[in-house]
């Protein structure tokens, strides 16, 4: 039985990973691992959250026995990550007929977080994304995909996500 995690940030640009990562699992048998990687909040003086936790689209409205008022706010996001993931996980479920387990982890590396993901759970292969920056932009930022190819102990697949820009 194979193992597939694949990453995600949440973006409809990164939805090639997940059908490619489900479509793998539903013809070779397994299990799919969904996992997010939160980077960890910072609340500025205004007292509004940043960090890009939830990436793009909708938060789910509440979750399930959880009660926001006992939590501080890196806590909620956290937890609304994890809410994402499994409506996004049943999402899969449904569509491709697949066992998945969708998680999401706090983390200030996410490069460190996917591969310990993957150790703990036995992951075979690793799925992800790997847009198009700009020169410049993998220059100063680097690219995410590249450093978990990099440093990754399992197979990697790398599916192109999102428009080609030009170099």
């Amino acid at each position: 039985m194979v193992r597939i995690l694949a990453a995600t940030d949440f973006s409809e640009e990164g939805q090639p990973v997940l059908d490619f990562a489900a479509n793998m699992v539903r013809m070779c048998g397994g299990k799919m691992y969904l996992l997010h990687a939160v980077e960890p909040c910072i609340i500025d003086a205004a007292g509004s959250l940043s960090g890009g936790a939830l990436g793009s689209g909708d938060i789910p409205a509440s979750v399930p026995n959880v009660d926001y008022t006992q939590m501080d706010a890196c806590e909620a996001v956290l937890a609304i990550a994890d809410a994402r993931a499994k409506q996004l996980g049943e999402q899969i479920t449904r569509k491709w007929g697949i066992p998945i387990y969708a998680k999401a982890e706090e983390s200030d590396d996410i490069v460190d977080c996917v591969h310990q993901f993957c150790k703990r759970h036995s992951v075979d292969i690793l799925v992800i994304g790997n847009r198009h920056h700009s020169l410049l932009t993998s220059i100063l930022l680097g690219n995410t995909a590249e450093k978990l190819v990099r440093a990754a102990s399992i197979p990697v697949t790398v599916v192109p996500c999102g428009p080609k820009i030009a170099h």
